[in-house]
């Protein structure tokens, strides 16, 4: 009866973890969100399942957080929000962007970072296929563009030279994801237009 009782009690208490945990992810700011799987997730996907967490608190990694944040002007709160993801993205081996629906293509901005040096863009669910992503930018920076789903797989990586205003992305789906556009670039970088389309293969 006593093992019962303590088993009950060790379950509840992982429920209200649970719980606590599910209410801290719900919160996250997508600035944040942004941040973190522009600048830092870029290192951190192959550490799920809990491998090389940090295990001495928020306050120990500050100095990296802000470190590798240059220049997007990390709050305290904001940190503790970077820390959630981080451990969400070691548990769940995935990860995580609100706002998701909020994705306009005249709207990008509301997608990346304060310096303008990264995006983190949500493409939506794209079913098995080719497709075809033409971005516009102002400008002559060197970035690079990455496609992959929240489940972390990758699908397509490349550096885009300043040679050209419009640049095209080609790349394959081979089942249903949903996916996110990684842009980063050592400059600020505007984007004038953003497109996704899904291409015809002719047989």
């Amino acid at each position: 009866m006593i093992k019962r009782a303590n088993f009950l009690l060790l379950m509840s208490f992982l429920s209200a973890f649970s719980l606590f945990s599910a209410e801290k992810t719900e919160n996250i700011n997508t600035k944040t969100a942004v941040i973190f799987n522009t600048l830092c997730g870029v290192c951190h996907e192959g550490e799920c399942s809990g491998r090389l967490s940090y295990n001495t608190g928020i306050k120990a990694v500050s100095p990296h957080i802000k470190h590798f944040a240059g220049d997007s002007n990390i709050s305290e709160s904001e940190i503790e929000e970077l820390f959630t993801l981080l451990n969400y993205m070691k548990k769940e081996c995935a990860l995580l962007m609100p706002d998701s629906e909020k994705f306009k293509p005249e709207n990008l901005s509301y997608f990346a970072i304060s310096s303008y040096k990264g995006y983190f863009i949500p493409l939506g669910i794209l079913e098995n296929g080719n497709y075809r992503l033409i971005i516009e930018i102002k400008g002559d920076a060197l970035f690079s563009m990455e496609v992959l789903s929240a489940n972390l797989n990758h699908f397509f990586d490349r550096i885009f030279y300043p040679n050209h205003k419009e640049q095209v992305l080609r790349f394959t789906i081979d089942k249903p994801i949903n996916a996110f556009l990684r842009i980063r670039s050592k400059e600020p970088l505007y984007i004038i237009a953003l497109k996704i389309e899904k291409e015809d293969v002719q047989k």
